[in-house]
Protein backbone atom coordinates (compact mmCIF):
# COMPACT_ATOMS: atom_id res chain seq x y z
CA UNK A 1 0.00 0.00 0.00
CA UNK A 2 1.61 3.28 -0.88
CA UNK A 3 2.16 5.64 1.97
CA UNK A 4 1.53 9.60 2.46
CA UNK A 5 4.58 11.12 3.73
CA UNK A 6 4.11 14.21 6.55
CA UNK A 7 3.95 16.56 3.71
CA UNK A 8 0.94 14.95 2.24
CA UNK A 9 2.45 13.32 -0.86
CA UNK A 10 1.36 10.10 -1.71
CA UNK A 11 4.58 7.32 -2.27
CA UNK A 12 4.12 5.06 -4.80
CA UNK A 13 5.64 4.17 -8.58
CA UNK A 14 1.96 4.28 -10.55
CA UNK A 15 2.32 8.41 -9.37
CA UNK A 16 4.17 11.43 -11.08
CA UNK A 17 4.51 14.02 -8.40
CA UNK A 18 4.14 17.32 -10.37
CA UNK A 19 2.75 20.03 -7.17
CA UNK A 20 2.19 23.28 -7.43
CA UNK A 21 1.79 25.12 -4.26
CA UNK A 22 -0.65 27.87 -5.75
CA UNK A 23 -2.82 25.09 -5.55
CA UNK A 24 -2.81 24.99 -2.28
CA UNK A 25 -5.12 27.59 0.07
CA UNK A 26 -4.95 26.22 3.48
CA UNK A 27 -5.01 23.01 5.65
CA UNK A 28 -7.65 20.29 5.50
CA UNK A 29 -8.67 19.23 8.52
CA UNK A 30 -10.63 15.68 8.01
CA UNK A 31 -11.15 14.22 4.31
CA UNK A 32 -14.64 13.15 3.86
CA UNK A 33 -15.07 12.57 0.29
CA UNK A 34 -13.62 12.64 -3.27
CA UNK A 35 -15.02 15.15 -5.75
CA UNK A 36 -14.27 14.04 -9.31
CA UNK A 37 -13.97 16.16 -12.52
CA UNK A 38 -12.86 16.27 -15.50
CA UNK A 39 -10.59 19.18 -17.21
CA UNK A 40 -11.90 20.90 -20.71
CA UNK A 41 -8.58 20.45 -22.11
CA UNK A 42 -6.86 18.00 -24.50
CA UNK A 43 -3.85 17.01 -22.53
CA UNK A 44 -2.21 16.61 -18.90
CA UNK A 45 0.41 19.66 -20.17
CA UNK A 46 -2.62 22.19 -20.90
CA UNK A 47 -3.76 21.23 -17.45
CA UNK A 48 -0.19 21.96 -15.85
CA UNK A 49 -0.21 24.74 -17.90
CA UNK A 50 -3.10 26.11 -16.46
CA UNK A 51 -2.29 25.01 -13.20
CA UNK A 52 0.50 27.02 -12.99
CA UNK A 53 -1.03 30.54 -13.18
CA UNK A 54 -4.55 29.72 -11.61
CA UNK A 55 -5.23 29.37 -8.08
CA UNK A 56 -7.98 26.60 -9.30
CA UNK A 57 -7.34 22.71 -9.53
CA UNK A 58 -6.82 19.27 -7.29
CA UNK A 59 -4.94 17.02 -5.70
CA UNK A 60 -4.81 14.61 -8.81
CA UNK A 61 -4.90 14.53 -12.25
CA UNK A 62 -4.88 10.91 -14.57
CA UNK A 63 -3.93 11.63 -18.40
CA UNK A 64 -5.66 9.72 -20.69
CA UNK A 65 -2.88 7.61 -20.93
CA UNK A 66 -3.83 6.48 -17.00
CA UNK A 67 -0.53 8.28 -15.68
CA UNK A 68 -1.68 9.66 -12.55
CA UNK A 69 -0.03 12.79 -11.28
CA UNK A 70 -0.06 14.33 -7.55
CA UNK A 71 -0.23 17.77 -7.75
CA UNK A 72 -1.07 19.24 -4.05
CA UNK A 73 -0.07 17.81 -0.49
CA UNK A 74 -3.47 15.58 0.54
CA UNK A 75 -2.70 17.93 3.91
CA UNK A 76 -4.10 21.13 2.05
CA UNK A 77 -7.29 22.34 1.00
CA UNK A 78 -7.48 23.33 -3.49
CA UNK A 79 -10.11 24.94 -5.04
CA UNK A 80 -12.14 22.44 -7.07
CA UNK A 81 -15.45 22.08 -6.01
CA UNK A 82 -16.74 25.51 -6.79
CA UNK A 83 -18.08 28.82 -5.36
CA UNK A 84 -21.32 27.28 -4.46
CA UNK A 85 -22.66 24.12 -3.63
CA UNK A 86 -26.05 22.75 -4.25
CA UNK A 87 -28.93 21.44 -1.72
CA UNK A 88 -28.36 17.76 -1.13
CA UNK A 89 -31.78 17.25 0.52
CA UNK A 90 -33.13 18.85 -2.64
CA UNK A 91 -31.68 16.67 -4.71
CA UNK A 92 -32.13 13.47 -2.61
CA UNK A 93 -34.64 13.88 -0.17
CA UNK A 94 -36.57 16.30 -0.09
CA UNK A 95 -38.76 15.75 3.29
CA UNK A 96 -35.56 16.02 5.10
CA UNK A 97 -34.92 19.29 3.88
CA UNK A 98 -36.08 22.62 6.63
CA UNK A 99 -39.57 23.30 4.69
CA UNK A 100 -39.26 26.65 6.04
CA UNK A 101 -36.19 27.88 4.90
CA UNK A 102 -36.63 25.84 1.34
CA UNK A 103 -39.57 28.14 0.86
CA UNK A 104 -37.90 31.67 1.66
CA UNK A 105 -34.97 30.52 -0.06
CA UNK A 106 -36.36 29.56 -3.39
CA UNK A 107 -38.89 32.47 -3.72
CA UNK A 108 -35.54 34.69 -4.26
CA UNK A 109 -33.90 35.79 -7.23
CA UNK A 110 -31.65 32.59 -9.62
CA UNK A 111 -28.24 34.51 -8.06
CA UNK A 112 -29.96 35.55 -4.56
CA UNK A 113 -31.24 31.66 -4.19
CA UNK A 114 -27.99 29.82 -5.44
CA UNK A 115 -26.38 32.41 -2.38
CA UNK A 116 -28.14 31.25 0.41
CA UNK A 117 -28.77 27.86 -0.65
CA UNK A 118 -25.02 27.38 -0.28
CA UNK A 119 -25.07 29.49 2.74
CA UNK A 120 -27.68 27.12 4.32
CA UNK A 121 -25.96 23.98 2.88
CA UNK A 122 -22.22 24.85 4.98
CA UNK A 123 -23.94 25.06 8.04
CA UNK A 124 -24.92 21.08 8.18
CA UNK A 125 -22.13 18.59 8.65
CA UNK A 126 -21.42 16.10 5.83
CA UNK A 127 -22.89 13.55 4.91
CA UNK A 128 -26.40 15.87 5.56
CA UNK A 129 -24.65 18.27 2.84
CA UNK A 130 -22.69 17.83 -0.33
CA UNK A 131 -18.43 17.88 0.22
CA UNK A 132 -16.62 21.12 0.32
CA UNK A 133 -13.19 22.33 -0.59
CA UNK A 134 -12.35 22.35 2.64
CA UNK A 135 -13.30 18.55 3.47
CA UNK A 136 -12.65 16.60 0.30
CA UNK A 137 -10.00 15.55 -2.20
CA UNK A 138 -10.17 16.57 -6.00
CA UNK A 139 -9.34 14.26 -9.22
CA UNK A 140 -9.40 15.46 -12.48
CA UNK A 141 -9.40 13.56 -15.48
CA UNK A 142 -8.04 14.94 -18.54
CA UNK A 143 -10.94 15.34 -21.09
CA UNK A 144 -12.44 18.29 -23.16
CA UNK A 145 -16.34 19.38 -22.72
CA UNK A 146 -18.14 18.64 -25.97
CA UNK A 147 -21.27 20.79 -25.53
CA UNK A 148 -22.89 22.48 -22.45
CA UNK A 149 -24.32 18.89 -22.00
CA UNK A 150 -21.30 16.10 -22.86
CA UNK A 151 -17.52 15.89 -22.21
CA UNK A 152 -15.35 13.56 -23.39
CA UNK A 153 -16.14 9.40 -22.44
CA UNK A 154 -13.22 8.48 -20.18
CA UNK A 155 -10.51 6.18 -21.52
CA UNK A 156 -10.10 2.68 -20.13
CA UNK A 157 -6.52 3.59 -18.74
CA UNK A 158 -7.78 6.47 -17.48
CA UNK A 159 -10.59 4.50 -15.72
CA UNK A 160 -8.01 1.99 -14.21
CA UNK A 161 -6.10 3.90 -12.80
CA UNK A 162 -8.89 6.02 -10.96
CA UNK A 163 -10.13 2.96 -9.27
CA UNK A 164 -7.08 1.97 -7.92
CA UNK A 165 -6.56 5.53 -6.63
CA UNK A 166 -9.98 6.11 -5.29
CA UNK A 167 -9.50 2.21 -3.78
CA UNK A 168 -5.98 3.71 -2.08
CA UNK A 169 -7.47 6.44 -0.68
CA UNK A 170 -10.64 4.67 0.58
CA UNK A 171 -7.92 3.24 2.66
CA UNK A 172 -6.09 5.92 4.29
CA UNK A 173 -9.29 8.10 4.47
CA UNK A 174 -11.58 5.38 5.91
CA UNK A 175 -14.23 6.84 3.23
CA UNK A 176 -15.84 4.93 0.48
CA UNK A 177 -17.91 4.43 -3.11
CA UNK A 178 -20.70 5.92 -1.26
CA UNK A 179 -18.52 9.54 -0.89
CA UNK A 180 -17.53 9.73 -4.03
CA UNK A 181 -18.91 12.48 -6.12
CA UNK A 182 -18.97 13.80 -9.88
CA UNK A 183 -18.37 17.63 -9.78
CA UNK A 184 -22.04 18.38 -11.16
CA UNK A 185 -24.04 16.96 -8.17
CA UNK A 186 -21.47 18.76 -5.72
CA UNK A 187 -21.75 22.29 -7.85
CA UNK A 188 -23.54 24.25 -10.84
CA UNK A 189 -21.50 22.74 -14.02
CA UNK A 190 -21.94 20.90 -17.23
CA UNK A 191 -23.96 17.94 -16.49
CA UNK A 192 -21.76 15.54 -18.35
CA UNK A 193 -18.42 16.19 -16.60
CA UNK A 194 -17.01 13.29 -15.50
CA UNK A 195 -19.95 11.03 -16.06
CA UNK A 196 -17.98 8.61 -17.73
CA UNK A 197 -15.22 8.11 -14.88
CA UNK A 198 -15.94 4.49 -13.12
CA UNK A 199 -14.50 4.84 -9.43
CA UNK A 200 -13.94 1.71 -7.00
Amino acid sequence: MPKITPEGIFVDGRIVVRRYLNLEHGPISTVVAIVLHQTDSSTAQQTFNSYARSPHGAHFLIDKNGQVYQTASLFMRCQHVGRHIRSRCLEIDKPSCDSVAMARIQAMSWSNHVRALDAHERAKPYPQRYPINGDSIGIEIVGRSIDDKKYETVTSEQNNSLQWLTGELYSHFSISSKDVYKHPQVSYKNPGEAASGVPK
